[in-house]
């Protein structure tokens, strides 16, 4: 199935798909990944030091013993943020293969879920603005133009301006290769569209 077919069940009859984009598998998955489980494994290692000094006897509970309980939730904490660390990277990739941004004749689409699928679409005579945005961790993709979050506002969803966050809105597409001729692109296709009306 090509990724223009993935949008089959919301086209409608008149509507026909002029361009689908993928975000960039290294920032998606890759960079996300790295930086969530390095703050993962700092809490683990945290918690580390609670399971070590709950064995060695350096924790002692209200008698004056070695605190056994202390080392055991050590334990439990660092397994689970180990835990977390695989299950972040598998919901990761999960997400990347449901995640497909596109444009038709009529409207910007948004494909994405994890365990479902679900679509978000905005036509383009209801988008008031649009907003581009570069972070810090876009900036390490060197190849295609680098990459960027582009955000479609609208008078239900306006675009609001988080700073070097972003921006909080229904209509994201992120994560998209090249994000100023992407933005430059999709803005001519609505200005042209919203022309003709």
């Amino acid at each position: 199935m090509n990724q223009k077919e993935l949008f089959a069940p919301i086209l409608q009859n008149d509507e026909e798909i002029i361009k689908t984009f993928k975000p960039n598998k290294k920032r998606f998955v890759v960079i996300s990944g790295i930086f969530a489980s390095f703050g993962f494994l700092i809490i683990a290692g945290l918690c580390s030091i609670l399971m070590v000094l709950g064995f060695t006897g350096k924790v002692l509970d209200e008698d004056g013993n070695p605190d056994k309980l202390a080392a055991w939730i050590g334990l439990g904490l660092v397994i689970f943020f180990l835990l977390a660390i695989v299950l972040y990277w598998i919901v990761r990739f999960v997400e990347y293969k449901k995640v497909v941004y596109a444009y038709t004749n009529k409207r910007i689409l948004i494909r994405r879920g994890f365990i479902g699928t679900d679509y978000a679409t905005l036509d383009f005579d209801l988008i008031g603005g649009l907003m581009v945005n570069v972070g810090l961790f876009d900036k390490f993709i060197k190849a295609s133009g680098g990459t960027g979050t582009i955000t479609f506002g609208s008078a239900a969803s306006p675009v609001i301006n988080t700073g070097n966050a972003g921006a909080a809105a229904a209509f994201v597409w992120r994560n998209v290769d090249d994000p100023y001729g992407t933005y430059r692109e999709i803005k001519e296709i609505i200005d042209s569209s919203k022309a003709k009306k």
